[in-house]
């Protein structure tokens, strides 16, 4: 069955909607995850002109904060809409890998499914894709380029596509392992192919492709070499990652695995099943089937390779699983005896709305629960001054972001000062920054359960009132009056 090409439009009204749908109650609540608080305070700082890896330091390239700027200079700063505009890039993510599908599968069922199982793949657990990580803004880029290649294998369009995922290296590094996916797979398609008579001719793309890819990165450098600030990008982007510890634990990388196949165990039974299943044998089949496996094993390696094991990791993944669990649905393919009726149209229909009620509904929670570091932005909003500066130490520091604060510290992530990994990595001497800190003399200081060590401790002592009680131990002290 061939794909029937529908017009731009419904399609993404329907991935829009769903996303929205699984997502919605998620938009509300100040935190969901405290990296994510850092690359909204550090994209608003952006904006107000202060520079990256200078003024505010952050291992993560600048791409996810340049993004969030972005929307920030277009949307505002409000936290429910800039998620909003999160839940868009999802669905138009959500919209390339059908369209990727199609040039695959040609087949309209299988397209659909892929871009509904990815958006249902990101939109299910908290640390899977709830909050806003990198990973979300990178898989655009590069499904974008896979795309690009698959539609023409022109030598314009290998470097489009390098582009975009030069454009997806610079919001996450692990990027290049998908970029080496998609170079691997076409040459040794091109090879098959006994294109090979005239080498130069071969390999040209596959050049235009690296330039591509480069560019990007190449003027990050040269703007902060131009800047006078290639010193300070050079210790975060080139020595920093090196100096993080990368022990490598086989059996705990292997439960981080088998967690993740069981969180998501129904999208990863199609995956396996379409990949397994013999009796469809065309060609584009042979060539998804090898596509899926080759950028799998590389997006895993990319994972395992990290050493750590964080859920927004595995979104790498999602992108060929997705593409490959549509294939379960393809209009050719013969389901198991017992899935047949949850799969026939009316029946399919309901289990799918039920199930988008279901996950709907248990992100209420985020809803319900306490906002606290909303309710410390309220409190503190009419009794700050203009120039009055805080310091929320080992609290949440989306307060710096709903109060529209700089920092006090360049090291805004609240675990930089207080992780050894994060300190020897970063060459940072806690002391100093401490002083520098205290010399500000912040008008208020929030403290969750116990003070911060060292210097800021007798600090906070000497220098402070307790204030106000927000509950769950989280405390605030005010500076003494001299």
């Amino acid at each position: 069955m061939k794909a029937k090409y529908h017009s731009f439009l419904p399609i993404f009204l329907l991935f829009t909607l769903l996303a929205i749908l699984l997502r919605f109650f998620s938009f509300f609540p100040s935190v969901i995850d405290h990296d994510e608080s850092t690359y909204l305070e550090i994209a608003r700082m952006i904006l107000a002109g202060k520079t990256l890896y200078v003024d505010m330091i952050d291992i993560k390239p600048p791409g996810i904060f340049l993004i969030l700027a972005g929307c920030q200079a277009v949307f505002g700063y409000s936290i429910f809409v800039i998620r909003l505009l999160v839940a868009l890039w999802i669905a138009a993510t959500a919209f390339m890998v059908y369209k990727t599908s199609e040039l695959l599968v040609k087949n309209e069922r299988a397209s659909l499914a892929a871009g509904v199982i990815y958006i249902f793949f990101i939109s299910t657990w908290s640390f899977f894709g709830i909050s806003i990580t990198p990973e979300i803004f990178f898989n655009l880029f590069t499904i974008s380029a896979l795309y690009i290649l698959l539609k023409k294998q022109s030598p314009l369009n290998y470097l489009i596509a390098g582009l975009l995922a030069g454009l997806g290296f610079i919001v996450k590094y692990l990027v290049i392992f998908d970029f080496a996916a998609f170079m691997i797979f076409f040459l040794i398609l091109n090879l098959r192919k006994k294109e090979t008579k005239i080498l130069v001719r071969m390999i040209f793309p596959y050049i235009l492709a690296g330039i591509g890819f480069s560019l990007p990165f190449g003027l990050m450098n040269l703007w902060y070499y131009i800047n006078g600030h290639f010193d300070a990008l050079y210790n975060i982007v080139y020595l920093a990652p090196g100096r993080y510890p990368s022990t490598f634990y086989p059996w705990n990388m292997l439960k981080y695995i088998l967690d993740f196949l069981l969180h998501f165990l129904p999208i990863f039974f199609f995956f396996f099943y379409a990949l397994i299943y013999k009796k469809l044998t065309g060609p584009e089949f042979t060539l998804t089937k090898t596509l899926c496996i080759m950028w799998s094993g590389m997006a895993l390696i990319a994972i395992l390779i990290a050493g750590k094991r964080f859920g927004h990791y595995t979104i790498e993944l999602m992108l060929p699983v997705s593409l490959m669990a549509g294939v379960f649905f393809h209009s050719e393919i013969s389901r198991p005896a017992f899935l047949h009726k949850p799969f026939i149209r009316k029946m399919g229909s309901v289990i799918l709305v039920i199930l988008i009620l279901v996950i709907s509904m248990l992100k209420l929670e985020y809803v319900i629960r306490k906002d606290i570091p909303r309710e410390i932005a309220t409190y503190l909003e009419s009794r700050l001054k203009t120039g009055d500066d805080i310091y929320t130490s080992n609290y949440q520091q989306i307060i710096y972001y709903l109060l529209k604060k700089d920092s006090p510290t360049k090291y805004i992530h609240r675990s930089l000062l207080q992780g050894n990994n994060h300190i020897k990595a970063l060459d940072i001497n806690v002391d100093e920054e401490f002083r520098h800190i205290i010399e500000q003399r912040p008008v208020y200081i929030i403290v969750e359960k116990e003070y911060p060590a060292g210097m800021m401790k007798d600090f906070i002592i000497n220098n402070y009132t307790f204030e106000m009680d927000f509950g769950n131990g989280i405390l605030l002290y005010h500076l003494n009056k001299f």
